[in-house]
């Protein structure tokens, strides 16, 4: 096996360390990126959160800042507890939060303040074995409806976390088994009602009703996502209902065989949007449509775009963001007319995993921004589409990464069937002839923007070292309709890994790079394609495959969400000899000669860390160069900031093992 040259090494764990610092600035009590806005419904201040890593690293918390129209942005909480989420109430006189001060880690409750004193509580809502997961006020700004789950319920099976809050667990004898049985109840998620006023808690809803999503339907109705099974998998098999807001059952009002995602009530009753698509549960993107609430008459009105992003300006005008390949893009649908206005589009992003924006009054928006060649900012959008920044995250060592980074150019070429392939390409700024690393997303319904990092820290990581990053989204993946979002349904590993591969050979003619020096990396559906190209081809120098599927059978049965891999291979792991078989990488190891890199989280319950070390095994009993990383803390994407300085070194250190001598990759 070629090794790397300690003096080598040392200059990537060097790279590394100061690129981590950079992006993440822990100790600096700054946020590295944007995650909720609010703004106050009249006198300009605006609340925002996002995650902050402490001095000495750790796991990241939520803080909240407080920005007033003419000064610099303040803390709101304590530093070491999550703070999240601010929403005003709708006369402003209020706000809330979620926090897990005094709760334990994740252990989300309600915090309402005076709008005047929002660093000192009014009130707390303590839910004994639930954790909070989203708000929202009333119209009347009386009552606050909470979406809850049982603590320790499983985690949406594309986030970083694997549960949500932690569940009390009496102490037990070390050598005590795990004891699970097939009547064991799952974790429910449930919807309550807060009067301000009174404290009183009204549950909404009834047993064997798991609501996912909710909001309120005028004053007196609550409309939700629902499903009949609280496991991860049930997201996959949803409804919409409505239930009273005195209380009751939900009464089921449309159905669909698509996801139904980000739901949101009129503030006169009459009308429920929502999302509607192929999608995860925290990468919603997908179709407009609109739901009659009185008949149950269900509209898809025409925009040009895939929404994110849904919020009432009025009963007559919804707000949405979302995506129009390659923009992103803001405005709003006038109900009774139909017409659509496009307020703000850029070639950037705002928001994280899907485009975010948030309505202020009647007209005008605002959005946290950012770009591959852009750290996180907060702008404020007015009605004609005039932005100004509002406030601005990088410091100057940020500023100088974002330099050395450069921009991505959003690329298209013929993949499978000549369909159009769209993707971005990131090169590294005086590197001539770079080597190309071909990065996969997740999903298949993920999709890469051009956003800071492609929100994924390696790839930027990869770019700075002097690599090129070809970002692609390949068939399967979102913001460019139900059609495209739909075409891997049933072919997991077939077009969609010839629309990689083509994208690979469009760059190497077209763009510059070294045809002899390809890597791949990616993960979760990445991780599989990963895994399932070096199977495939012998021309990568390298892989890494990050929480992949390797076994499509042991991770129906390993899995928390098994209904997620029939939906989309529509296949059975009963059926030998089928897709399970025929596209699980474990079936065709013995094809492999690419060395490969495996990383994984220890509780991962979306791809259990089994899955990497399958493939591992069969690679190295087959003499193939192979490496092992399992990650006894995280889940299904690392978060500790240890952790992910220590697997962006693996990776760096592989892809320069297997590279050509020592000096040709520049580490910057």
């Amino acid at each position: 096996m070629t090794m790397i040259d300690p003096q080598a090494l040392g200059a990537i764990e060097r790279h590394v360390a100061d690129y981590f610092d950079t992006v993440y600035r822990p100790g600096a009590d700054r946020l590295h990126a944007i995650v909720h806005v609010s703004p106050h419904p009249s006198d300009g201040r605006i609340a925002f959160s996002g995650p902050v890593y402490r001095a000495g690293g750790g796991f990241p918390v939520t803080r909240t800042l407080l920005l007033a129209d003419d000064g610099e942005p303040t803390w709101i909480g304590a530093p070491d507890a999550n703070l999240s989420d601010p929403r005003w109430s709708p006369d402003g006189r209020l706000i809330a939060f979620l926090s897990d001060e005094g709760h334990g880690a994740g252990n989300l409750q309600l915090v309402v303040a005076d709008a005047a004193t929002p660093d000192r509580h009014r009130a707390t809502v303590v839910l004994d074995g639930e954790a909070v997961e989203s708000f929202a006020w009333s119209p009347d700004g009386t009552r606050i409806l909470l979406q809850t789950a049982d603590a320790g319920s499983d985690a949406a099976g594309s986030a970083a976390t694997a549960r949500i809050g932690s569940a009390a667990e009496a102490e037990r004898p070390s050598w005590a088994p795990m004891v699970e049985t097939s009547d064991h109840a799952d974790k429910w998620r449930r919807a309550h009602i807060w009067e301000v006023a009174t404290g009183r808690l009204t549950g909404i809803g009834t047993a064997g009703q798991n609501v996912w999503e909710c909001d309120w339907l005028g004053h007196d109705r609550v409309v939700a996502i629902l499903s009949g099974n609280p496991g991860e998998g049930g997201w996959y098999q949803t409804h919409a209902g409505v239930a009273p807001a005195a209380g009751g059952a939900f009464v089921r009002l449309a159905d669909s065989d698509l996801e139904l995602a980000g739901i949101k009530g009129s503030p006169d009753g009459r009308l429920v949007a929502l999302i509607e698509g192929r999608f995860h549960r925290t990468v919603q993107l997908g179709s407009l449509v609109l739901i009659d609430a009185p008949t149950g008459v269900t509209s898809r009105p025409a925009i040009d775009a895939e929404i994110s992003t849904l919020a009432w300006r009025d009963p007559g005008r919804l707000f949405f963001a979302g995506f129009a390949a390659p923009e992103t893009v803001a405005g709003t649908l006038e109900i009774d007319g139909g017409q659509v206005a496009i307020e703000w589009r850029t070639s950037g992003t705002a928001g994280r995993k899907v485009p975010f924006a948030a309505p202020t009054g009647q007209q005008g928006l605002l959005a946290p921004v950012h770009g591959f060649d852009t750290y996180q900012q907060l702008r404020h959008i007015d009605a004609d589409g005039a932005s100004a920044t509002l406030l601005d995250l990088a410091d100057p060592p940020v500023l100088a990464l974002q330099q050395q980074l450069g921009s991505a150019a959003a690329i298209e070429w013929p993949g499978a069937e000549r369909m159009p392939i769209k993707g971005y390409l990131a090169k590294p700024a005086g590197v001539e002839r770079p080597p190309l690393v071909l990065f996969v997303h997740g999903g298949p319904s993920h999709l890469f923007r051009d956003s800071w990092t492609f929100d994924n820290p390696f790839a930027a990581l990869l770019v700075r070292a002097g690599y090129a990053v070809l970002a692609c989204n390949p068939r399967g993946s979102s913001g460019r309709g139900l059609d495209f979002a739909e075409r891997v349904i049933g072919d997991w590993g077939g077009a969609d890994h010839v629309d990689l591969l083509a994208g690979v050979d469009h760059v190497v003619a077209e763009h510059g790079v070294d045809p002899d020096r390809l890597f791949v990396i990616g993960g979760s559906y990445g991780g599989y394609m990963t895994s399932w190209l070096v199977t495939r081809t012998d021309r990568f120098r390298a892989a890494c495959a990050m929480a992949p599927v390797t076994d499509m059978r042991s991770q129906y049965f390993t899995a928390h969400h098994p209904e997620f891999l029939t939906l989309y291979t529509r296949g059975s792991p009963y059926e030998v000899g089928g897709i399970f078989d025929q596209r699980s990488p474990l079936r065709h190891a013995d094809k492999v000669v690419t060395p490969t890199l495996l990383i994984a989280g220890e509780v991962d319950h979306t791809t259990p860390s089994s899955q990497a070390v399958q493939f591992y095994r069969a690679l190295a009993l087959r003499g193939v160069p192979t490496e092992l990383a399992l990650y006894p803390e995280e889940g299904h994407a690392p978060l500790r900031y240890e952790a992910q300085v220590d697997q962006g070194t693996r990776i760096l250190r592989w892809f320069r093992q297997w590279d050509r001598p020592a000096g040709e990759t520049r580490l910057g």
